[in-house]
């Protein structure tokens, strides 16, 4: 359990939200930027004091539990882990791209292991759900750099499921001339309903695959199975493109995509068998958080039981 004896102070705009997911002894209903500036001004014109020893064990314990247990992802010899996508297009532009996201396991994943050398390059929805807004977003950050005339890598780290959502936006990008990066995660999949249903649903599949009935590129290993061609779909709107399915491929393919003038798509095929962790169930609490395994086990019981 988190802080289960702790006081807790729940600042809102919308008096609706307050108490609603969690009971609170004190309520702000307020704007958080102006109540974060009037705690400030609290600390600074009460001298207000922070109980310096205590902070400093807490945040030693943080480093220690960080350090004892990082997070981390399987190293396919020849797949290409998404987390590990993510990781190479930090060292590539060495933390310096302003990253837009769509929806689903890619948000997490980018949120995880992209490392930020600046404040203020994040775009993303947060939890609100909303499928589609890597591409448009990542429009919006290259028509101000643009106009400001700076120079800016920017990319949308996107998931198949999500980009399919706003694919119309690529005639923005190209009747604009606007420079953005397209990194496509693609699992063929909506990666983190397969990911609750793996867990918590027995395998069980509702819609979820997003390729042709019948012809599994994850089975089969066809590239010509790979349906949508993202590659085909953004030479139609003149972008170059470029799919990569090795792992040992990655890194070039990932620097001809950063270098290269103007927009650019590469399509990144990845096993739809890993999962986003740590998770906490709905409903459960900090005590109940899974941080190992991934949709092979589950695919695994399921064969067994003739499933």
């Amino acid at each position: 359990e988190f802080a289960k004896n702790a006081s807790i102070v729940h600042i809102d705009i919308d008096a609706a939200e307050i108490g609603k997911n969690k009971a609170v002894e004190y309520s702000v209903c307020a704007d958080i930027g102006a109540s974060l500036e009037c705690l400030n001004e609290l600390f600074e014109t009460k001298q207000v004091e922070m109980n310096a020893p205590v902070l400093k064990e807490w945040v030693d314990d943080v480093l220690e539990q960080k350090a004892q247990k990082a997070m981390a992802y399987p190293e396919y010899e020849d797949a290409i882990a998404p987390q590990h996508a993510i990781q190479v297009l930090e060292e590539v532009t060495e933390g310096n791209a302003v990253v837009s996201t769509g929806v689903g396991q890619h948000q997490m994943w980018a949120a995880q292991w992209y490392r930020f050398a600046e404040p203020r390059r994040w775009l993303t929805s947060g939890g609100l759900g909303s499928m589609g807004y890597g591409l448009p977003a990542a429009l919006g950050a290259a028509a101000a750099f643009k106009a400001a005339g700076e120079k800016v890598t920017v990319v949308d780290i996107d998931g198949d499921g999500s980009f399919i959502m706003n694919v119309q936006e690529l005639a923005t990008l190209k009747a604009e001339e606007l420079d953005v990066k397209v990194m496509i995660l693609n699992n063929q999949h909506l990666g983190m309903v397969v990911q609750w249903e793996d867990r918590f649903y027995k395998a069980n599949r509702a819609h979820t695959y997003l390729g042709l009935k019948g012809e599994e590129w994850h089975k089969t290993n066809d590239e010509a199975q790979i349906y949508p061609d993202f590659v085909m779909m953004a030479a139609s709107f003149g972008i170059p493109a470029r799919r990569v399915i090795h792992k040992a491929d990655l890194r070039e393919a990932i620097e001809e995509m950063v270098n290269s003038e103007g927009p650019y798509l590469l399509d990144v095929m990845v096993p739809h068998i890993e999962h986003v962790l740590p998770m906490i169930p709905g409903g459960g609490g900090f005590k109940d958080t899974i941080s190992d395994g991934d949709g092979s086990m589950f695919h695994e019981e399921r064969e067994m039981k003739g499933l």
